[in-house]
């Protein structure tokens, strides 16, 4: 090949959602980060050792680098994450910019017992029911689009958590801590509300 780079190496290369958990710092097993996309990916370190999942997930080589051992992961996906949001945005109207659902979500201190499970496109791990769909349960007269705002975000919250847990139950290291990125990460409320549900930083 001529141009400037004519001779230069490929010195590296590496997946997207393991060169995000290589710059999330995620060196140690049972250290992990969540990808809040349009749908969240979440890897969770699990040493020089490859795990068998038994609950769905996928084994990945995260990285290697020089001569060390290769770092093992295992992945897991979430279908319906920032597009739940896009969806309150589009389809119900309930606000014009996306980065507004924070303040309304912040209005009330909890759900009013709403419960949303965001499964627009099915559910992927662990359960890998492509026949599932969103729903929205408890709804009451009282209940407002703050309500469902509030539980929209937390229904993501806790699709990551059933996905953590079952790395942790594969893998047998304890979640250390959780790294998060992507668009969804810029909301502090629903940042403090994983932190919460998980129990780690």
């Amino acid at each position: 090949a001529d141009g400037p780079l004519k001779g230069v190496p490929i010195a590296s290369i590496i997946g997207d959602q393991q060169a995000a958990t290589v710059g999330q710092a995620c060196f140690a097993p049972g250290q992990a980060k969540n990808t809040y996309g349009t749908g969240c990916f979440l890897l969770l370190n699990t040493g020089t050792a490859p795990v068998t999942s038994n609950r769905g997930l996928l084994t990945t080589v995260c990285y290697k680098i020089g001569e060390e051992p290769s770092v093992f992961a295992l992945e897991g996906a979430i279908a319906n994450a920032g597009n739940v949001v896009q969806s309150l945005r589009d389809n119900f109207e309930f606000f014009r910019e996306a980065p507004e659902i924070e303040g309304i979500a912040a209005r009330v201190p909890d759900t009013g017992g709403v419960t949303f499970v965001p499964a627009f496109s099915g559910l992927y791990a662990p359960y890998w029911r492509p026949d599932a769909r969103g729903t929205i349960l408890g709804m009451t007269q009282f209940t407002t689009k703050a309500h469902v705002c509030r539980a929209a975000l937390q229904g993501v919250c806790f699709m990551a958590q059933e996905v953590l847990e079952a790395m942790v139950e594969d893998s047998g290291h304890p979640l250390d801590r959780l790294a998060v990125d992507g668009g969804m990460s810029r909301n502090g409320l629903m940042m403090q509300m994983q932190g919460d549900i998980v129990g780690v930083p």
